[in-house]
């Protein structure tokens, strides 16, 4: 599921500023997997079923990731379901058990990178 309403797209952070964010501030950890994407992750489980609220963005600049002031655009945030051992199904609607916390997140979400 795609969180289009939430207005994160396109938002620019440089590395420090949004780490700070999205590790302290929010809870999520960061899985980085080149030096010019990153993606945020909050896991949720519900039922023995993990799912995973997620924020991508990409490197604009001529810095790497791991510098500071490398400047992050940041995508839409996403929920998935994670099936072993890799896959995930971002088609899934946010179960009803997840609901309100997710939405409270995704609203702490919007205003702490919006400030």
């Amino acid at each position: 599921m795609i969180f289009t309403d939430v207005k994160t797209k396109g938002i620019r952070k440089e590395f420090g500023e949004l780490e700070r964010i999205m590790t302290k501030k929010l809870g999520f950890v960061r899985w980085s997997w080149d030096f010019g994407k990153v993606t945020y992750d909050l896991k949720y489980t519900l039922d023995g079923v993990d799912y995973y609220l997620r924020l991508s963005g990409r490197v604009v600049n001529e810095k790497r990731l791991e510098n500071k002031k490398a400047l992050v655009e940041l995508d839409h945030p996403r929920f998935a379901r994670h099936f072993f051992p890799h896959g995930l199904d971002e088609t899934v609607e946010v179960p009803e058990g997840l609901s309100e916390d997710v939405k409270a997140k995704l609203t702490e979400l919007e205003n702490a990178l919006n400030e």
